[in-house]
């Protein structure tokens, strides 16, 4: 893996219930970190399914990567609770979406997609670290 293919960054991102009853579709933001197979990050989401938590919900990613696939583990830290989202997805060619599933383990019905995108000004550094490494390996 080139460092040019890291996950490390800010990135945004949407999740979608397969049964519209359970929610509707959420937008998030993310900071990933990738050191060698771990990925840890947090995530920024509006609150939409406890009302008695913040109007805001943050939440702590943890989790791995194996080539172009990724797991990851979602645990809030706004309010306790014993059941936490997992993801599993794939991240394409130029590491700059990844997409995939997302279920709770204890709760089979509550289950979706989702899609992370890497931010703009991400991509943009992106690309000009591709462009440094290109400029010093020839």
């Amino acid at each position: 893996m080139a460092g040019s293919d890291s996950l490390s960054g800010s990135w945004t991102g949407r999740f979608d219930y397969d049964n519209i009853t359970h929610g509707t579709p959420v937008s998030f933001d993310a900071v990933l970190i990738e050191t060698g197979s771990t990925l840890r990050g947090e995530i920024v989401e509006p609150n939409t399914f406890r009302p008695e938590a913040t109007d805001t919900l943050l939440s702590v990613l943890t989790g791995t990567r194996s080539g172009s696939n990724v797991s990851f583990v979602k645990t809030y830290t706004d309010f306790e609770d014993t059941d936490h989202p997992h993801y599993e997805g794939q991240i394409n060619a130029t590491a700059t979406r990844i997409t995939g599933r997302w279920h709770f383990p204890s709760m089979s019905g509550i289950k979706g997609t989702f899609l992370l995108a890497r931010t703009a000004e991400a991509a943009v550094r992106k690309k000009a670290a591709a462009a440094v490494e290109m400029v010093f390996e020839d």
